[in-house]
């Protein structure tokens, strides 16, 4: 399926395998395994792809949930939002606006995100931060390297570990804004001209704030 004149692409997604690709021809393509397990509508430019109703309740009494498979391919300057559980996703080189994951694992290679929250889940992935990009994790791991750092970032967890690292030739200052029961490793730092804040907050987890090639684990 392809759709053009696509300016967003919102997802709703739960059980499902889900891999965010590229586009080079400004078209939108939809590949879905089986098609009726997703309800797709464009209006206005936005396109909205989400688990169809049927398919949730088909899905429902199963202790082991079945997978199905979707892959959508994006082309640059569409940008992307949505919410998955229990999802395996896999994104390159696309944008979004928002991305909000559960009970669910992850990687998101040389995309970007300006508000990233993620609970029971384990994500890895590199970034480039352009615009003012907000990370909270409530529970799991969060690995994320920033290819080039051109704006503030503001990290929030609650329990569960992240790790950020940073180019070395950045103009940031890391500062932990609070820390009431955790582990912040490395909470001021200055890197730079230090232009762009890093700010962290913590209750019951684990941060660490490096560069390239640090040798501190998680």
């Amino acid at each position: 399926m392809k759709f053009e004149d696509v300016r967003e692409v919102w997802m709703k997604l739960v059980d499902a395998d889900v891999d965010v690709l590229p586009s080079s021809d400004g078209t939108v393509y939809v590949e879905a395994a089986p098609e009726s397990a997703f309800s797709l509508k464009e209006h206005s430019g936005k396109l909205s792809i989400l688990t169809s109703t049927w398919w949730k309740l088909r899905n429902l009494p199963r202790k082991d949930k079945e997978r199905v498979r979707l892959v959508v391919r994006v082309p640059e300057g569409v940008e992307i939002s949505g919410g998955m559980k229990r999802v395996s996703l896999h994104a390159e080189g696309t944008s979004f606006g928002s991305l909000a994951v559960g009970e669910a694992t992850a990687e998101l290679r040389d995309c970007t995100v300006r508000k990233l929250a993620a609970g029971f889940t384990r994500l890895s992935g590199s970034l480039y931060v352009w615009e003012k990009t907000k990370i909270a994790l409530s529970m799991g791991s969060l690995e994320l390297k920033v290819l080039e750092l051109e704006a503030p970032i503001d990290v929030s967890v609650v329990m569960g570990s992240l790790r950020l690292s940073l180019p070395e030739d950045c103009d940031a200052f890391v500062d932990a804004v609070e820390n009431i029961d955790g582990v912040i490793l490395n909470p001021r730092q200055l890197f730079g001209s230090g232009e762009h804040r890093i700010r962290l907050s913590n209750m019951r987890g684990t941060i660490v704030v490096g560069t390239w090639g640090d040798e501190n684990d998680v």
